[in-house]
């Protein structure tokens, strides 16, 4: 019992949790996501701040016709290309440009160089 003249107030322990008006599971679930969030960012920041060797690429869609124009004119340098680079070059799907340059191979039009 608790009597005025004592200097002690008693007071009621409480759980931050008990604060709010919300279920106690609601809040649980809130930190967490909160902390997972939090994670998430430090994780992102890192990958933003790591070099990387990785190249990015904006592929562009044509129509069929138009990357074997386009692969023609590039074979009309004179140089040997890999697909790898046709794709760099001209920025098409390297599934694009592989059935172009095998129908401009079945056309006689480009020929596979035997000494690569």
């Amino acid at each position: 019992m608790v009597r005025a003249t004592d200097k002690t107030v008693p007071c009621i322990m409480r759980s931050p949790l008990s604060i709010s008006p919300l279920p106690t599971r609601f809040v649980l679930e809130y930190f967490a996501l909160r902390e997972e969030l939090r994670q998430a960012r430090q994780k992102l920041a890192e990958l933003e701040n790591r070099p990387s060797g990785e190249e990015v690429m904006v592929v562009r869609d044509i129509t069929e016709e138009e990357a074997k124009e386009e692969i023609r004119q590039l074979f009309s340098k004179g140089q040997t290309q890999y697909y790898s680079d046709i794709v760099k070059e001209l920025g098409l799907d390297l599934e694009l440009v592989v059935e172009v340059c095998n129908e401009l191979e079945s056309e006689g039009v480009l020929g596979v160089d035997a000494n690569i």
